[in-house]
């Protein structure tokens, strides 16, 4: 029986569940209730102020909690709850309090890190990975025969992917990035396309808007049947596809989000408290936890191929702007950063709030330095692994180099000085430039 302590907490969310793992979590619309199961355990509640009530799964023959854990992950429509292998194949319905396998299938092994919804209550796998080849095949699965089949689509089709980003709206499905594997190597996926679900035609949509700053590859994302979020460290973005709409929410208590389960008006929340050592499952309204939307923007640009030419006038004038600008400062990169004038503060250079607070952590430093492990607080959300980890944070120090270097006039090879501690030379140390000081960034002291 998987370890919970329920703390009976007298705050403005009710009771909170303490776990030591991360557990499932998700909306039952079939029961209208949060579930969050833990090993055997399952606690459901139906909202803000309302108890939690705890009993114990029955698993059918051929599954255990550890099995359920490892392999699965659910999906959820209107009228069921069902766990369904992560590579495709065998499904789980949940009844009452028992599981039972309703599928004649097998363990695919065909599409993990696929983009897995619902529609009509039907669920359907699109991309993944399985057999040494990314796929852009889209699954899904017939009740009543108890077998996943193949959708037919037609129109241009997408690039292979697996692990990307998918936000659904009320026909249309949209696919952000991803990756390819196959035999000759790996790639990114850096477009956009759609999927309409009513008609099987795909398009290609051109780009999600930069201004988002989205990963290509996949992170923490959470979607239900009616809303898609992404969260990335201090932000919580909600898409809107059928509005072409992305509303931003910001705060520092994000950070320690590890899922999220939203439904109208409400959210379970699973928090990582370093300070309490573990995962506290809580539900609040949304008002409450969010706050008001800090800021909101298109999804995306206008389709590629789908615009005359003369659409894309206003992006030639930028891009040569850009041009201008960047000959300029290249002229100029021998100009030190004290003789540059300050920057607006409330502007941050543009700066996302994870690059500000990096960049606070390396002058709180000074020359001390800091060692590259100490910035995986900033990424360390969605429970990635260690390469996810890492891809995050260099991506993230590449980006903060080259703005510091096109604000300052310094070179981005100068921008960060690397040592090794002389202790254990497998440890990297990063000091900021010592010319580029927090008097000339706009930034007090602390």
């Amino acid at each position: 029986m998987a370890a919970c302590l329920l703390l009976l907490i007298n705050i403005s969310f009710g009771q909170e569940l303490h776990f030591e793992e991360i557990p499932f979590s998700f909306y039952s619309t079939s029961r209208q209730q949060f579930v969050v199961i833990s090993g055997d355990q399952v606690y459901v509640s139906k909202g803000v102020g309302k108890p939690w009530e705890v009993s114990t799964m029955k698993f059918g023959s051929g599954m255990t909690a550890q099995q359920l854990r490892a392999h699965y992950f659910p999906m959820n429509t209107a009228v069921a709850d069902y766990f369904v292998m992560g590579g495709c194949g065998m499904v789980w319905e949940w009844k009452g309090d028992s599981l039972f396998r309703i599928d004649h299938s097998f363990d695919h092994k065909n599409q993990y890190g696929s983009s897995p919804f619902v529609y009509h209550d039907t669920l359907f796998m699109t991309g993944g990975y399985g057999f040494f080849q990314t796929k852009n095949i889209t699954t899904y699965f017939d009740r009543g025969a108890g077998s996943w089949f193949l959708k037919h689509t037609k129109g241009e089709y997408p690039p292979d992917r697996c692990s990307s980003y998918h936000f659904q709206g009320l026909n249309e499905v949209y696919f952000w990035g991803g990756q390819v594997r196959n035999t000759h190597g790996d790639d990114t996926i850096r477009t956009l396309w759609s999927l309409d679900l009513s008609t099987g035609i795909w398009k290609d949509q051109g780009r999600l808007n930069p201004e988002l700053q989205l990963p290509y590859v996949r992170g923490a994302y959470f979607n239900t049947l009616s809303e898609n979020w992404v969260h990335l460290g201090g932000r919580l973005l909600q898409f809107f596809p059928d509005q072409n709409r992305v509303d931003e929410y910001q705060s520092d208590r994000f950070y320690q989000i590890r899922y999220w389960v939203p439904n109208k008006e409400e959210v379970l929340i699973l928090e990582w408290r370093h300070d309490r050592d573990g995962v506290f499952a809580l539900i609040s309204t949304k008002e409450d936890y969010l706050g008001g939307v800090k800021r909101s923007f298109e999804m995306q640009n206008m389709s590629i191929g789908a615009s005359p030419l003369w659409a894309y006038l206003p992006q030639w004038i930028y891009g040569l702007m850009i041009l201008i600008l960047a000959i300029y400062q290249w002229k100029i990169r021998g100009v030190r950063l004290e003789k540059l004038p300050e920057v607006d503060q409330g502007v941050k250079w543009q700066l996302s709030e994870t690059e500000l607070g990096i960049l606070i952590k390396f002058l709180d430093a000074r020359t001390s330095g800091v060692e590259v492990s100490e910035l995986n607080d900033f990424f360390n959300y969605g429970d990635p692994n260690f390469d996810t980890l890492k891809k995050r944070r260099e991506l993230k120090l590449k980006e903060l180099r080259a703005k510091l270097a096109h604000n300052s006039g310094i070179e981005e090879s100068k921008i960060f000085i690397e040592e090794r501690l002389s202790s254990d030379r497998r440890v990297k140390k990063l000091m900021l430039n010592p010319q580029i000081k927090r008097e000339n960034l706009g930034i007090p002291s602390i």
